[in-house]
Formats: C-alpha cells, structure tokens, sequence
C-alpha cells in the first residue's frame, strides 16, 4: 500500500510538470501570432496609407494624414558640448584644474616676488645700518656672488678671513662696503679679540645717531667634494680630521662665538649647503654624506633648542645646481677655481646641468635675512626633487642607480684611453715605416 501511494504521487507530479510545459508552449506560441499579426496588420495600413494617398482622384478631407517625419537633432553649441564632456569627466577636470590653478598662482606669486624692490634699510641720511657676516671661503663663487648682491642692497658685509692673502682677495673687489675680518677658529684669543672688536663697533662708547644692527649670520659650511671617489676603507684618518676641522668644526665654532650678538639683535642665521649628491647618501662619498648629515642634525638641534634662547630666524638653504655660468660675480672666481687646485672645492662639480639663476638665491637670502623666509628653503635646480628621492626611495635603488652611471662613466674612461693607446700606436707604426724608407733610400 505505501509503495502504490509512492508511485502514484510520482505519476501526478509528473502530470503537473507536463502540463505546465504545454501552458508555456501555448502561451509563446500565441504571443508570437500576435506580433506577427501586429507587425502584417502595421504593414498593412501603412501599404494603405502610401497608396490611398498617392491617389489623386481621392479628396484631400479623406486621405490618411502622412506620419510627421522624424525629429532632427539639434547642433549643440561648443559651449553645450564642452559642458557636457566636462560632466562626464570630473576626474580629469578637476586634475587639470588643479595643476593649471597652482602653476598659475606659483607663476604670478613668482612675477610679483620679482618685482618688489629689496632694499636694507637706512638711517634718515641714507647711512647704512644693516650689518650682515658672511661667514665663507672669500675665494669660493658663491661667497664672492652673494657679497657683492648684499653690498648691491645697502648691507655692509664682514667676512671672516684668516691669511693675509684672503685679506687682499677681498681688498681688491674696491668696494667700500665688504670689509675682511680677520678671524681664526682654532685661537681662542683670536676668536675673543675679533668678537670684541665687532661688539664695539656694533656698541660703540658714544651711542651714533643711527646705530648698526646687526642682521644676519650667514654660513656656507661647503661639502667635502674630492677629485675622485673613494670607499670608506680607503679614507684616512687625516682625511676624516681635516674634513670635520673645515667643514664642521668651523662653523660650529663661528655660531657659538657670535651667538650672544645673535641674541641680543634678534638676528637671523643661515645655513647655505649644497645638498644634491648627499640627499642620496651614494656609496664611495663617505666624507660628504657624513658631514651633510652632521650638518643636519645640527641645524634641527639647534632650530629646537632656539625657542628657549630667544628669538632666532634659523633657515636652512639646501641648494642645487646653481648657474655659476651665467653670473658674472661668480664667473670669475669659478674659472680661478678651476686653474687652482687648492681652491677645486669651492666649485661643485656640475657636468652638462644647468641650474637655476643665481638671482633666485639673491632674492630669497635676502628674504631670510629680514625674515620673510623660515624653516627650509630649497634653492636650485633638483634641490626638493633629491631631498624627496633620498627620503622615499630605498637606498639599494639609489646605490643601483649610481653604479650604473659609474659603470657608464668607467666605459667611457675605457673608450677613450683605447682610442689613445690606438692613436699611440699608429704614430709609432708610422715613425717605424718612415725611418725604413729614409734608411732605404741612403
């Protein structure tokens, strides 16, 4: 009895399934007789029409009325089209806005800069006021370029020298204005006797009508640049005790000494360093890559301890490739350079790059010294690009990137000594060919 129930609910479930297979068909079948009847009968009347009204001897009240012909589309105006294509590309849109709004407002901020007049200030009798140290090697360009912007300005200028051929280096520029300062680093008496000398002009016994201020402590602590690469194993310890004497000790020093004169004056202090090549840290530049970053721990150091000192405007140039060509200040000192090995580091090295104006700098140190610029100011071509590249890429990519263009330069080096030795030899097989034949002909 329960295998009959089994089979007989199998049997109807089977019926069912059936069945609503045959109601689908019909219903398919007859909607496709509909559209077909609809689409003959639309053939149809349309056949009518065309014909009933083609026939003339019908009245015009009894014709079938024509269908109207189809919408034409209407031009869109460029304005229109623009807009539309604007809607559909917000993204794109917003980015081209972007950069042309910030390249426009850089440009015109940029323009405006350049426009404003720099002048040091003066006294009512046009007496200059405003003293600035410039604290560099008188024989570099960069120090000879930006003494005589400063001198240009109204700044009467002291730079610290420590031989009697510096003196004379900066007695013959003529100007009234750049004055030596005789100062060396390793005397404590020497070091005292100069201090005394400057606060008794900047404080003299018998107070001027228009006393000097003094505005600004300029330091361009230069990079050890050597002629050739070398890897830490190879560096001496003289080399490493000369390098942090020039380069660190120095300055440090020169800071230390006249920082009671930076208090009292609320003067600026900055800092001028070439930064291209150490941002990257690139092997076989031991002794630059360190003193850069000595240089930088000790600018953030003393930025943070200067709050609880007193007022200082501390403002770190970390500059780039700089057009020593183009500025005649410069020039000069740039081609004694070169004939010079001893002055060969005051020059950093700069193949087929050319780099920024020298009037970009001119304006911003000026700037800085009377405290419109704070913080970090990049100056010079690939200045801000190398600093972002030497903080964002690994430092196994940029060591990869350097040798392939050491293994470049290391070719080229091989490709010229072979077509030397090639030329070489060549003369000689013709000296040996000639001094045959003169033999022969005897």
């Amino acid at each position: 009895m329960p295998n009959r129930d089994r089979d007989s609910f199998g049997s109807v479930e089977d019926l069912m399934s059936y069945l609503s297979v045959i109601e689908n068909t019909i219903e398919n079948t007859v909607e496709d007789v509909a559209n077909s009847f609809d689409s003959m009968t639309d053939k149809i009347s349309e056949s009518l029409r065309v014909t009933l009204g083609d026939q003339s001897w019908l009245p015009k009240s009894t014709k079938p009325l024509s269908r109207p012909p189809p919408p034409m589309a209407t031009p869109v105006g460029y304005f229109e089209a623009s807009r539309d294509w604007l809607s559909r590309h917000r993204a794109i849109t917003a980015a081209v806005v972007c950069f042309l709004g910030t390249g426009a407002f850089l440009i015109w901020r940029q323009r405006r800069l350049n426009r404003v007049k720099r002048r040091a200030k003066r006294g009512k009798n046009g007496q200059r006021t405003d003293v600035v140290i410039l604290a560099g090697p008188p024989s570099a360009p960069l120090t000879r370029s930006l003494s005589l912007d400063l001198e240009r300005r109204g700044f009467i200028v002291y730079i610290p020298v420590n031989s009697l051929w510096e003196e004379r280096l900066i007695q013959a520029e003529s100007k009234t204005d750049i004055h030596p300062l005789q100062l060396d680093v390793t005397s404590p008496s020497s070091l005292a006797s100069t201090i005394r000398k400057v606060t008794a002009l900047l404080h003299p016994a018998e107070a001027p009508k228009y006393p000097l201020r003094f505005v600004s402590l300029i330091l361009l602590p230069q990079t050890p640049s050597p002629p050739q690469s070398q890897s830490i194993a190879h560096i001496s310890a003289d080399s490493w005790s000369d390098a942090f004497s020039i380069h660190l000790l120095s300055p440090f020093t020169l800071l230390q000494a006249f920082l009671p004169l930076v208090i009292s004056h609320e003067s600026s202090v900055l800092f001028l360093n070439h930064t291209n090549t150490p941002s990257l840290s690139p092997p076989l530049h031991g002794e630059a890559n360190v003193v850069a970053h000595a240089l930088d721990s000790y600018i953030s150091t003393f930025r943070k301890e200067s709050a609880a000192i007193g007022n200082i405007n501390i403002v770190d140039f970390k500059l780039g490739a700089l057009d020593y060509e183009s500025n005649p200040d410069a020039l000069q000192m740039v081609v004694a350079a070169r004939h010079d090995d001893k002055r060969s580091d005051s020059v950093p090295e700069q193949k087929k790059v050319r780099g920024s104006s020298f009037r970009e700098l001119h304006l911003e140190v000026f700037d800085a010294i009377v405290g419109k610029r704070r913080g970090t100011v990049y100056v010079g071509r690939g200045s801000r690009t190398y600093d972002i590249l030497g903080k964002v890429i690994p430092q196994g990519v940029a060591g990869w990137m350097l040798s392939l263009k050491a293994q470049k330069k290391e070719g080229r080096d091989r490709k010229k000594a072979d077509e030397v030795a090639d030329g070489s030899q060549a003369s000689t097989s013709w000296e040996k060919v000639e001094h045959v034949s003169g033999e022969e002909s005897t």
